[in-house]
């Protein structure tokens, strides 16, 4: 009986804790977006600055289509956010202000 009690008890622990670390996942959502990057340096900018960013998840740069594909907390940042990290390294996106002046990040641009 006792070893029985034990199982139980152990098993409720088990489906407790599961569901506490579910309930703390956290939601993404994804937003691709077309980025001004020319050269390798850009992508190693961006790519070293972009994880320094509260909210984005994760990304990929990809330098033959100038994409970055976001995977990001909503509760954190949204596109807006993202645009605004992104002009902050130099760059401009597809959704950028084009009246707004960047500070380059290229030497050679």
């Amino acid at each position: 009986m006792k070893k029985i009690l034990k199982f139980l008890l152990l098993s409720g622990v088990i489906v407790l804790l599961n569901f506490s670390v579910n309930a703390q996942e956290v939601k993404t959502e994804n937003i691709k977006m077309k980025v001004e990057f020319h050269c390798g340096h850009g992508k190693k900018a961006l790519e070293t600055k972009l994880k320094e960013v509260k909210g984005i998840e994760s990304f990929v740069v990809d330098f033959e289509t100038k994409t970055i594909d976001f995977n990001y907390d909503p509760e954190s940042i949204n596109k807006d956010g993202i645009v605004e990290a992104v002009e902050n390294i130099g760059y401009y996106t597809e959704f950028s202000d084009r009246t707004k002046q960047l500070k380059s990040s290229c030497s050679h641009h």
